[in-house]
């Protein structure tokens, strides 16, 4: 590289650091938010401050080299000022850049957080969330993920013993009902052993002279078919 090369290659990086603006201009202008041409556009000038980044220490050797002897110090010093001019420049596009990346993973952050766990929305920025950076905004997030877990712990055994009860009730229902069809079948049978009596009795009453007797006969077997009635049922029910 000669004198007049150099100046060639500082043009082609002051036009690339231009370039480099008016991409992010038009991105920021045309594709306010985000998406794949934005992503797109940004990865293009990623490349180009990368390609800007390599050719300017190129420039910054050549001046420290002894091809550049035949300049004047105070040439070296201008050239090198034209340097330091479009390496801050250079700078200050990837501090924006890496800015506007780390706002982006923000909002994945929060957003991923709110949905991936049946958020109702986009979160919103708290004062908490805001003393946070991306690594702190991650580890807050996998607290809040652990609490859910837990809590969702929590309520599986929660449900798990509420279904074990539901379990027990519904046998018990089972059995009450055995024990309720097991007593309708012993009414019917004392019920038609009742009508049974009856008949008999009434048989001894038409055919005997002591009706009397027989009518006292007949109040006693229902009596005591009543008592014998309610009995089984208090042993049925208490038993």
């Amino acid at each position: 590289m000669d004198t007049d090369s150099w100046l060639k290659e500082y043009g082609v990086c002051k036009e690339l650091t231009q370039e480099i603006v008016q991409l992010i201009q038009d991105r920021n202008v045309n594709h306010p938010d985000g998406g794949p041409e934005a992503s797109r556009m940004t990865a293009a000038a990623r490349r180009k401050l990368g390609t800007l980044g390599t050719t300017l220490d190129s420039l910054y050797r050549w001046l420290d080299s002894d091809d550049a002897n035949s300049l004047s110090e105070q040439e070296r010093f201008r050239r090198r000022d034209l340097l330091h001019v479009l390496k801050n420049r250079r700078e200050q596009i990837q501090e924006s850049l890496k800015r506007q990346q780390q706002h982006s993973d923000r909002e994945s952050l929060m957003a991923g957080g709110s949905s991936g766990r049946g958020g109702g929305g986009p979160a919103r920025e708290t004062e908490v969330t805001a003393q946070l950076d991306s690594r702190g905004m991650l580890q807050l997030q996998e607290q809040v993920m652990q609490q859910q877990d837990r809590e969702l712990e929590q309520m599986e055994k929660t449900v798990t013993s509420t279904k074990h009860i539901a379990v027990t009730i519904g046998e018990e229902l089972d059995l009450h009902t055995r024990l309720l069809g097991d007593l309708e079948e012993d009414v019917d049978v004392t019920h038609s052993r009742l009508r049974a009596a009856t008949k008999r009795v009434r048989h001894i009453i038409k055919h005997s002279s002591n009706w009397k007797g027989g009518l006292f006969i007949f109040g006693l077997i229902v009596v005591l078919t009543l008592l014998m009635l309610v009995a089984f049922k208090v042993i049925r029910i208490f038993g």
